[in-house]
């Protein structure tokens, strides 16, 4: 792979994304970089999407499924060495960033190569302040070797994608987790890119709600312990932590869009209560361990 730069196949779940996708699908073009292709798979879009896709594309596949059974018919479709697994909302913030992202895979032991994400310099308070916590919250992870990290937004080989029988389409959020997990499982290592790119997610607390709701539902079936983590960790993280980033983020990195996290980590720790407890009463839980995969 050193001597000559493999195929990456870029492979882009979408649903209604016209706000975000040619801004994406534009950073991706101008990659300077011999040999890539774009494959994106649209549940169905009814906003401008699907025409912006056509414009860029170069497949376009239709899927009503989950967000999971989107990425795996988007990678079974792919021809590329490397599967760069992204969503319509990530931009790349230069030309070369391709090229310096896969050096990396050059190690036979990386499955995953995994980028810190940020908020473009234009972004909403909110999604500067869900940016920067997600991505403390991750390292913080890895630095612990707790949990699972690079399911998504990440550049996979994907003869190991193919290896751990790829993603399981049962599964809408948390999926990312699931293909994480698995990869670890067979003894696959991420390597973290400091590079970062731009993700333009989260830009209202509207949005954020809707996310975390569908979030909710989503691991209310497939349970929290999909992600490598216990009901303790993650209270450590939205407590305990998140106190410990806003103090350091407001008084020694001087970054003010720190205040916003307390509303964030509320409105997420109410959403998933709620939907867990009613989901409990119901019954509805499914645990992962029982899917049958693809």
């Amino acid at each position: 792979m050193s001597n000559n730069l493999p195929e990456v196949s870029f492979c882009i779940p979408t649903l209604n994304s016209e706000k975000t996708l040619e801004e994406s699908l534009k950073s991706i073009k101008m990659q300077n970089y011999p040999s890539f292709e774009i494959i994106i798979v649209d549940g169905y879009s009814i906003d401008s999407t699907v025409k912006i896709a056509q414009r860029y594309a170069d497949k376009l596949i239709f899927s009503r499924g989950t967000y999971s059974e989107a990425c795996q018919l988007g990678v079974e479709e792919t021809k590329g060495e490397i599967v760069a697994l992204f969503d319509s909302d990530i931009i790349i913030p230069h030309k070369n960033w391709l090229r310096n992202a896969i050096k990396p895979f050059n190690n036979p032991d990386i499955s995953t190569v995994w980028p810190l994400l940020q908020a473009p310099t234009d972004s909403s308070i909110v999604s500067k302040c869900y940016n920067n916590f997600s991505g403390k919250i991750l390292i913080h992870r890895l630095k612990k070797r707790k949990g699972v990290v690079g399911g998504t937004n990440a550049l996979f080989k994907k003869k190991c994608l193919m290896d751990v029988g790829g993603f399981n389409k049962q599964i809408d959020w948390g999926g990312d987790f699931y293909i994480a997990k698995r990869l670890k499982e067979k003894g696959y290592e991420v390597a973290v890119l400091s590079k970062p790119l731009h993700h333009k997610t989260m830009t209202t607390l509207t949005e954020f709600l809707k996310k975390q709701k569908r979030g909710a539902r989503s691991f209310s079936k497939v349970g929290l312990e999909l992600t490598g983590l216990t009901l303790k960790d993650m209270l450590y993280e939205h407590t305990a932590l998140s106190i410990k980033f806003v103090f350091n983020g407001i008084f020694s990195e001087k970054d003010i869009t720190w205040v916003c996290l307390p509303f964030l980590i509320a409105i997420r720790l109410t959403v998933y209560s709620s939907i867990f407890w009613s989901a409990r009463i119901k019954g509805e839980r499914v645990r992962h361990e029982g899917f049958t995969g693809n």
